[in-house]
């Protein structure tokens, strides 16, 4: 246990901060069923923190708060709440803080708690969790599905009710897949052997439909399809009039679905043409292995356990893919990138069994997504959680500096205007693409267009920041020996600035 003294500054901002779905605040007079309350709560949740020793607003402002515990001794309570009542055991962190110059004010225990893999009840047997600034206990139906979202349970487990161990052993997607196995396995062995199906009972589980039935949906009685859209808009908040044709919705065995779903969304990006700063409208293109990881992801880690489809939607500028489902485990945003947990263990295992895996690099996808775009020079992936989804965006935004692009586009372009600046660089706001110009204006290498004012104001370079005109002579071919060489027409912005000078 960590002892600490805090200034006065960093005091006053502890209690100034709003309690949270991450933050709150408990008196030191607090029994140890509060302690274990809040705890469990966090841990159940999305982990966070708690500051033991600060007394409610009503009771006062500022350090007239503080009211901590005379000894460290006297909190160990605390502690006891959190590692011997609970059950199980809660992971947490803590850390005894002293204001400076106010340490007759007590000891505040400060407690660090991290989203848990599995569940957490109260020593009574109640399970609560943290919903915004709240603590709240849920029923038996609830804890049943916090313990699936966290992988502390696994619902691709579940046995499906009209779908037999015989039906999934005669289907043709697991012909295709024990034909390319080494050694060879009869299909009934295969099924039984891999636990796809309770043999007592005889029925498949749900991983067994997953990987191998010609329509999941259809035996798991749950939407587990993929839907693509394409959205003519760049709009962050889209709405039906920006929606292109009717969505496609995509089902078939998983490893059939991830290739089926990937060269649908390949083809309505092809479709889509943007502005490069060459002036050419050229399709769009984005790393295949980065939307290929992400499609991969979404369809082996997603919760199975909630009826809804994956839903791809393709804009003009981005990519989105929302999953049903937060995070598993212990898994959160921040360690994405450093971690690992799969919530569908048997799909996860057995799909690589295919001779060219989807997830070959077990454990490698979302950063091969992160390290493709980084490569292709595009802004890197943003990862995100809303509500019960897990949402992936890969937006088709330079990693250049928006100033550099600018002047890219008018060395070989007489004039920019705000609209196509935007389009070029990824910026939606006019005022921020007027601060980019602004920005060039000062440094003396870009100046307006004489004449064009409001809609159709526009920007050239200034004769300082353009090149310096020159002819230049083509040779005759080696067939044309002989004759005079011809001048290459000069362009017509070189022209102009020629002139001007």
């Amino acid at each position: 246990m960590e002892t600490r003294t805090i200034t006065i500054d960093e005091a006053l901002d502890l209690v100034a901060r709003s309690e949270s779905h991450f933050w709150d605040f408990k008196s030191a007079k607090s029994s140890g069923k509060v302690i274990q309350k809040i705890g469990c709560a966090l841990a159940n949740a999305d982990g966070g923190e708690f500051l033991v020793g600060v007394e409610d607003a009503k009771t006062g402002v500022g350090l007239g708060r503080w009211a901590g515990f005379p000894l460290v001794e006297d909190g160990n309570h605390v502690m006891q709440s959190l590692s011997a009542d609970v059950k199980p055991p809660i992971p947490y962190i803590v850390e005894w803080l002293q204001v400076d110059g106010h340490e007759s004010a007590g000891y505040g225990c400060l407690l660090g708690i991290r989203k848990s893999p599995t569940v957490h009840e109260t020593a009574d047997g109640t399970v609560y969790v943290r919903r915004n600034a709240s603590t709240v206990k849920i029923d038996a139906a609830e804890r049943v599905n916090l313990a699936l979202s966290k992988g502390a349970e696994t619902f691709e487990n579940q046995e499906l009710g009209d779908y037999t161990a015989d039906e999934l052993a005669d289907e043709p997607e697991l012909a295709r897949f024990l034909g390319n196995l080494s050694p060879k396995t009869p299909a009934d062995d295969f099924v039984r052997k891999q636990r796809l199906a309770n043999k007592e009972t005889g029925r498949a589980r749900l991983s067994g439909a997953i990987l191998f039935a010609e329509s999941p949906s259809a035996v798991a009685t749950k939407r587990c399809a993929v839907k693509v859209a394409r959205y003519e808009t760049r709009v962050e908040k889209p709405d039906r009039k920006h929606l292109s044709g009717t969505p496609i919705t995509i089902e078939a065995p998983a490893y059939q679905l991830i290739e089926q779903t990937m060269a649908e969304v390949q083809r309505l990006i092809q479709a889509v043409a943007v502005l490069k700063p060459s002036g050419e409208m050229e399709p769009l293109v984005y790393p295949p292995e980065a939307l290929k990881e992400v499609i991969v992801n979404a369809v082996i880690h997603r919760d199975y356990n909630i009826s809804d489809d994956i839903v791809i939607r393709v804009f003009d500028n981005r990519v989105e893919v929302r999953s049903p489902g937060r995070l598993p485990g212990h898994m959160t945003i921040d360690n994405l990138l450093t971690d690992r947990f799969s919530r569908n263990p048997t799909i996860n295992r057995l799909i690589n069994k295919y001779p060219d895996p989807p997830n070959k690099d077990i454990g490698e996808g979302l950063k091969t997504t992160v390290r493709s775009m980084a490569e292709a020079k595009l802004k890197a992936p943003v990862f995100e959680l809303e509500d019960n989804y897990f949402v992936v965006t890969i937006e088709h935004t330079p990693l250049a500096r928006p100033q550099e692009i600018v002047l890219e586009y008018l060395a070989a372009h007489d004039e920019i205007t705000n609209a196509i600046a935007r389009e070029l660089t990824g910026i939606n706001s006019e005022n921020s693409m007027k601060d980019v110009f602004l920005a060039l204006r000062k440094a003396n290498k870009i100046e307006r267009v004489p004449g064009k004012a409001g809609n159709k104001a526009a920007w050239q370079l200034t004769s300082d920041a353009a090149p310096a005109p020159a002819v230049t002579l083509e040779m005759a071919e080696p067939g044309n020996r002989g004759q005079r060489p011809q001048p290459r027409r000069m362009p017509r912005s070189k022209r102009r600035l020629l002139r001007r000078r």
